[in-house]
């Protein structure tokens, strides 16, 4: 994390005398990237032709995911704690990736950075009937994932420095994608996540809107929405999202990044997926993420995009041309026709409920083991509360909560081990989605 305060003290160390400034708001103390470099320097990790940049080396060295997909592996577990689907591709959009491929029409070759013409058109006439506002090719551009886009936002729109705000739990993305460019981030935990007031179902956990607000500095850059919400399934409602609304019009610097990934996945017909860019004043300033991959069930093809007023999606696509320059041209045609297709057959109708028997499955399965799930409204996934799992053992230690390289030693990845080895299932620990400040507050969740 980076120094928010205009304040220099210098703090001594072995390397000397380094830069640091004190956070206003928390009192913490934060090294600048050059400080970092220098403490690295002295501890000989940046004496060799293999140093990383200060950077990389503020990141986690231990990953959570690849834990646990070892630890199904070795005993023989299913895993349900990756976010991609078991279920084949639906054949209309294997069709459309062969034709694409064998196109005379010569779609082999490199694409444009903002995306393939037919793609950015098919998403434009898709995307002017769901949003009810007239979207020309200007305003999308094409990523590598919706995480590219999540990243290709912030080298875009943030300093070193800024401060990103979302809702927790979040996409455990958020926050290393803040880090690494050098963001502080604050996360606003959602209630009745844990405890005696423990919400059944998503629809149920709330949002305090004074609490979201509070955090929010001048410093702040950019907000953080999710709905579908990854991972409790919460579908915010309009009322919801009106509230937030009201709080950015407050902040004029504030920028809304707003994840729409699991637009079509929503399981109760009482339920609707609001986008936050239609609300009055909204699209403006609202850059708004999707992903192909998740829509069209082949996540290894990594597409996804952005939709927002032209003058925040040029820079994008700028930005793009330098990462990439350009996705996987003819996944890329093909993706137009599945969206065309889809359309046709009704595909984004079926999706959901074909979703939702795969909930109701796992949620009884989930309370026959005796836990307590969060029913979801919507999404990939399904929160439970493992207070049960005695082998889990008490409160993950304090240095495991605050450490992203130590999290073997809290509870929920133990609770995670405990059901891994006894019942052969496992689940993703909830930690990393979690802001070290409020993980004690919730690891009893997997």
């Amino acid at each position: 994390m980076f120094g928010v305060s205009r304040a220099k003290p210098r703090l001594t160390s072995a390397a000397g005398v380094v830069g640091v400034a004190r956070d206003a708001r928390s009192g913490v103390l934060q090294m600048s990237s050059i400080a970092r470099r220098r403490l690295a320097s002295s501890a000989g990790v940046t004496s060799a032709v293999g140093a990383t940049s200060a950077r990389l080396a503020s990141m986690p060295k231990s990953n959570v995911f690849a834990a646990c997909t070892k630890m199904a592996g070795d005993y023989g577990a299913v895993n349900l704690g990756q976010g991609f689907p078991s279920w084949p591709v639906p054949q209309f959009v294997l069709d459309a990736a062969k034709a694409s491929v064998l196109d005379d029409a010569g779609y082999n070759q490199y694409s444009r950075p903002g995306g393939h013409p037919l793609l950015l058109d098919s998403i434009a006439r898709f995307s002017s009937r769901r949003m009810h506002r007239q979207i020309g090719p200007e305003n999308v551009t094409v990523s590598a994932g919706a995480q590219g886009a999540i990243f290709n936002t912030f080298h875009t729109y943030c300093e070193e420095g800024d401060e990103v705000v979302f809702i927790e739990p979040a996409f455990e993305m958020y926050n290393r994608i803040a880090k690494l460019h050098g963001c502080t981030v604050r996360g606003v935990p959602l209630g009745n996540l844990t405890g005696s007031s423990a919400a059944p179902t998503s629809e149920q956990l709330t949002l305090d809107p004074v609490a979201l607000e509070a955090a929010i500095t001048p410093r702040t850059r950019l907000l953080i929405l999710n709905t579908p919400h990854n991972p409790t399934g919460k579908v915010f409602s309009r009322a919801e999202y009106e509230a937030i609304a009201a709080i950015v019009r407050r902040h004029p610097r504030l920028l809304i990044l707003s994840d729409d990934v699991y637009e079509f996945m929503i399981f109760e017909k009482s339920l609707e997926h609001v986008h936050f860019a239609t609300l009055d004043g909204m699209w403006e300033r609202t850059i708004s993420a999707f992903s192909a991959g998740k829509t069209f069930s082949c996540t290894g093809w990594r597409i996804g995009y952005c939709i927002g007023p032209a003058e925040l999606i040029a820079p994008l696509t700028n930005t793009q041309s330098v990462v990439s320059f350009c996705v996987a041209a003819p996944l890329e045609v093909a993706i137009a026709r599945a969206f065309d297709e889809g359309e046709k057959i009704g595909y984004f109708d079926t999706l959901a409920s074909s979703l939702k028997q795969k909930r109701d499955v796992l949620v009884a399965a989930l309370r026959g083991a005796g836990l307590k799930p969060i029913v979801p409204g919507g999404g990939y996934f399904v929160m439970t509360d493992t207070t049960g799992v005695k082998d889990a053992g008490g409160p993950s230690p304090a240095n495991a909560l605050n450490d992203d390289n130590n999290f073997t030693r809290r509870r929920d990845f133990k609770a995670c081990e405990a059901l891994t080895k006894g019942v052969g299932v496992l689940g993703l620990p909830i930690g990393g989605v979690f802001s070290p400040e409020h993980r004690g507050l919730f690891d009893s969740l997997l």
